[in-house]
Formats: structure tokens, sequence, C-alpha cells
């Protein structure tokens, strides 16, 4: 017996009939609504990712004469790092006509519908993926769509990314190199949840920070907190009373604790590079503001080889590619 052959391009007519539900039933499956049993959408999804059946949203806008969509997932569109990803990644797809639909993954409930091949994410013609640790999400089973990783990797996909383990051995070793014999050492940090939306960045940056301090004999102490903009400030609120006598050395794991740090310790008139020594990381435009010394997260770089990734995605090329970026030393008055 001749074993059936699998449709290559299976359309919404096959899903339907093979679900025995109308296309419009198909339709409302896809964009999710609740208006759909849950016995009827589970045997919907089935018969979906049994032919390998992908929406054609291309289609769709080309007979529109919309332009064509991409997503762009993010831990949270608020936060400036991500806000000037968008910015440069939008301005870059719109002249090739596409327009960058944001999906704020914050919630369980958002990362739940991500993990069906049918959620709208995937009705876009591809999907950047930013600073998420996707292998968690995904684990074995790879979404239809074109995916791209910004600030994070797993070799399933194409990666552009830090070396954040390596960022935290440089802020070490500018501390060290900066700071006199008699120096208190801090690391300033987020702890992050174990769940699945960790790409464990500040992890790696505190294990390279804190291995060259080992290696160095230097004991250091670890503040975790919160990440906001004044996390930093009250922080350093809780611990340090009134003007320390030692030279303070500070590595803040992200800009935005920096800046908050840094202002806290102006208000206790403290000078930098006569009292205290402080970096952070990813030298966003308020870094600049205040004067911090700061190791630069290559955005810029990063967004244009994702949309270099993208588009020779477009012109045909099929193997997974993954570029390991460096940060680079910014060094200001602190």
């Amino acid at each position: 017996m001749k074993e059936k052959k699998r449709n290559p391009n299976p359309t919404i007519k096959d899903v339907a009939r093979l679900a025995n539900v109308g296309i419009a039933t198909v339709s409302r499956v896809l964009n999710n609504s609740d208006k759909v049993s849950e016995k009827t959408k589970e045997k919907v999804i089935e018969i979906i990712e049994e032919l390998g059946y992908t929406p054609n949203i291309s289609a769709r806008t080309l007979s529109s004469k919309n332009i064509n969509s991409l997503s762009f997932l993010t831990p949270d569109i608020g936060n400036e790092f991500y806000g000037i990803m968008y910015s440069l990644l939008e301005k870059r797809i719109s002249n090739h006509n596409y327009r960058l639909i944001v999906f704020p993954l914050i919630d369980q409930i958002s990362l739940e519908k991500i993990k069906q091949n049918t959620d709208l994410v995937y009705q876009t013609d591809g999907v950047f993926i930013s600073s998420f640790s996707v292998s968690s999400i995904f684990q074995n089973r790879i979404p239809p769509n074109k995916i791209i990783l910004i600030d994070s990797f797993d070799e399933r996909f194409d990666s552009v990314y830090v070396d954040n383990y390596d960022i935290g051995r440089k802020a070490a070793e500018y501390l060290l190199k900066n700071s006199p014999y008699k120096s208190t050492f801090y690391l300033v940090t987020f702890k992050e949840l174990y769940n699945e939306f960790t790409s464990f960045v500040f992890k790696k940056r505190d294990e390279g920070f804190l291995e060259v301090m080992d290696k160095n004999n230097k004991e250091v102490k670890i503040i975790y907190s919160d990440l906001m903009w004044d996390g930093g400030y009250k922080s350093f609120e809780k611990i340090i009373k009134k003007k320390p006598r030692n030279y303070l050395s500070i590595f803040a794991t992200c800009d935005m604790l920096g800046v908050g740090i840094k202002k806290f310790l102006e208000e206790k008139r403290m000078i930098p590079k006569k009292h205290y020594s402080l970096i952070g990381v990813d030298n966003l435009p308020i870094s600049r503001l205040f004067k911090l010394t700061t190791i630069r997260q290559p955005i810029s770089e990063m967004v244009e080889i994702a949309y270099e990734m993208f588009i020779s995605y477009l012109n045909g090329r099929n193997k997974v590619e993954h570029f390991k970026l460096d940060g680079k030393l910014i060094e200001r008055e602190t």
C-alpha cells in the first residue's frame, strides 16, 4: 500500500475539511477568538500542526494593498533599551515596505499564546525576538515562521547577541585598575526569576564580574535591586547612611541602576574618581547625560545585523547564522 503523500502547500480549506468545520471557524481559531469551544479549538490546532499549515498573511496584505508585517517580541517596551531597539528596527524595515508590530511578552498569558503556532505573532512574515531564552519557550518545537533573535542565542535560529559574561569581566578589570588598594567593591544587580521568560543576562554579567574579583582575592558585596530608574538609588539608600570612609568601586549591571546610584552619591557629595568609581552597562542616552562610565551594548549593530539577516532570508538564504558581538568600554566622569 502506497504511503499517502503530504500536501506541501496546505490551505485553510484543507484544514476546515479535515477538521469538519467551516473556514470561518478555522479563522477564529487562528485569531484566538473566544467564540470557539476548547474541544473544537484543540481539534483544529491538531489538524493545523499535522498538515504544517501556515497562515499566509502576505497574500492577504498584498491583495488589500497594505504593507507586510513583522512581529517584535520584547520583555518590556517601556524600557529605554528596547524602545531604542524597536525604533531602529522599525526605521530599517520600513524601507522595505514592512511594518513592525510589537508584542510585549510580559505575563504568563502572553507566554502561553506564543507557544501556539496559530498565535497572531506567527501570522506575520517574520518574528524578531529580543532578550528571551527561546529554548525554554519553544523547547523542541520550532514555529513555522522565520525567527531572528536579538540579544539572545539559540542554535536553531538566526542570532545576534552580546557576550554578557565578558561584559562582567570587563567591568571587574576596569574597577580593579581604577580603584585604590583600600576599596569596598559592590555588585548592584537584578535577581532574575527562574522561569520561561529568563535569558539570564544579569546572571551572566554577575558571574563574569565575580570570577575576576575572586581570582584577585577581592571581596564583593552583592546588592539586588529592583529594575527601576530609582532602583539603584533606593538600594544604596538602605545600606549607606553616612558618607563612607573607604573608596567605593561599584558595578551596576545596567545603566538604569547606575544612574540612580550616581544620583545618590552626588547627594552625599561624593566626587567621582576621588571617592568612588562606578561603571554601568548599555550606554543609553541618559548615561551620557549623567556622565556615567559604561560598557556599550551595540544596539544599533545588533539591529542592523538582524535586519540584514532577514533581508538575506528573503533573498533565499537557508543556513542559520550567528553573530557574537563584544561590549565596548566608554569611560566618562565616573
